[in-house]
């Protein structure tokens, strides 16, 4: 019963940024539209074509690796890394501020922080969280001797 009260609020929640979102495309021109649509394919594509696969492989490969324990956290911790690099990607491409948003003055600030840095030190968080949860798993988990 709760679970479908939180996706009610969510959905509800979500509706009104939706409908902005949509309101903001109305006012794009027809090739923003037409780039937009296109990036939203190539992405699907991608994703299943090439990086839904590659998932699939590392997550055997690790599998065939790892004890069965560690698979949770470093999955998750995996997971979060693709995420944090994918978000990261825009403003880590190389590129002057200029090239940023063609015709947008205001975008001249945006790429000139150190997001290689916030990259590096998100992903080591990430990673001494998942070593936290081993060891904690570890440390909670009965050993051999404490079943006599």
């Amino acid at each position: 019963m709760i679970t479908r009260i939180v996706r009610l609020i969510l959905i509800l929640g979500a509706l009104p940024v939706g409908w902005f979102g949509l309101s903001l495309l109305w006012d794009m021109s027809a090739a923003d539209k037409i780039s937009i649509a296109v990036w939203l394919i190539a992405g699907l594509v991608a994703h299943d074509a090439v990086f839904a696969p590659a998932c699939i492989a590392a997550g055997h490969g690790v599998k065939a690796v790892l004890p069965q324990r560690l698979w949770p956290p470093v999955l998750a911790g995996t997971s979060a890394t693709l995420l944090l690099l994918l978000l990261a990607l825009p403003v880590l491409y190389p590129r002057s501020a200029s090239q940023a948003a063609p015709g947008n003055d205001e975008s001249g600030t945006i790429l000139d922080r150190p997001y290689g840095l916030g990259l590096t030190v998100a992903v080591l968080i990430t990673w001494a969280l998942v070593i936290v949860l081993i060891v904690r798993g570890r440390a909670s988990s009965p050993s051999l001797h404490d079943k006599e």
